[in-house]
């Protein structure tokens, strides 16, 4: 069975709505890159915060040896679990 777009002869190329379905196309194609960029972007800041969490609840439940060890008292591990919280910034 032929397509009936097939039959049709055309002396000058593509037409109009082939012309507009490719640019359709083409924003549609630009419009899911953009909206990924975001989602990654999105998804790339939620798990820094994350990671950011987990760090300061670590830093939390050193003892003080070790805290003592690195430089740090238990009144710098305090400052730095009161900061703002990250989305707040």
């Amino acid at each position: 069975m032929t397509n009936c777009i097939d039959t049709i002869d055309r002396p000058y190329g593509t037409g109009p709505v082939e012309r507009a379905g490719s640019t359709i196309g083409r924003v549609i194609d630009r419009m899911v890159a953009v909206a990924a960029e975001g989602a990654t972007g999105l998804m790339l800041m939620l798990l820094n915060w994350q990671r950011q969490a987990r760090e300061r609840a670590d830093l939390a439940g050193l003892p003080q040896e070790i805290l003592k060890d690195v430089g740090l008292t238990r009144a710098d591990v305090e400052a730095e679990l009161l900061k703002k919280p990250l989305w707040l910034r």
